[in-house]
């Protein structure tokens, strides 16, 4: 009897230890409670956590025309009225060679605090600072695009369904010197 339960016990191990066991690729994400699980034909997002950023504009559709790299006017900290709470990281900023941001500005940004990032832009064709978005999880930016992502996804596209973590486009308004949010109206 003991050598009938021993072979039914093995028989029922032994069946199920097939395909459904097999290792599956996981990347984790910042936060190790969601994972993109990848099985060999498609992506499945576990726990509905994760969203896919999908914006119908790119960088490229706000290009700037004129890249200036070598013009720079004396840096006017008097300019803004967070300017001086930050005038070190604002002088390291300035120092560099070349503009970062949308053609001829250096775009500065710093910790907050946890889940926080604070940013200014810096003219460098007038040396003046304006205002910039506030972020939680950081910024996506190129030195020919007037476009900023705030909360910029994963590397793969994706991001956390939570309420800072949403991504949000802007678009520097060069007139006015103001980011203006993006929305599918505009």
């Amino acid at each position: 009897m003991k050598n009938y339960f021993a072979i039914v016990l093995l028989l029922i191990l032994s069946f199920s230890c097939g395909e459904k066991n097999k290792p599956k690729e996981t990347i984790s994400t910042k936060n190790d409670s969601l994972k993109i699980v990848k099985s060999a034909k498609d992506t499945i997002i576990e726990n509905e956590k994760l969203i896919k950023f999908q914006p119908k504009i790119s960088f490229n559709d706000f290009l700037v025309k004129n890249m200036d790299t070598k013009n720079k006017a004396k840096l006017d900290l008097n300019s803004n009225e967070n300017a001086s709470l930050f005038k070190t990281r604002l002088k390291d900023a300035y120092k560099s060679d070349s503009s970062n941001f949308a053609g001829h500005y250096n775009f500065v940004f710093w910790g907050c605090g946890s889940s926080c990032q604070s940013s200014l832009i810096i003219d460098r064709l007038t040396g003046k600072i304006y205002d910039s978005p506030v972020a939680s999880l950081g910024y996506k930016f190129y030195s020919k695009s007037r476009m900023l992502i705030v909360n910029p996804p994963d590397s793969k596209g994706f991001y956390e369904n939570c309420d800072y973590c949403k991504p949000i486009i802007y678009i520097l308004n060069e007139k006015t010197k103001i980011f203006e949010e993006y929305t599918e109206k505009n």
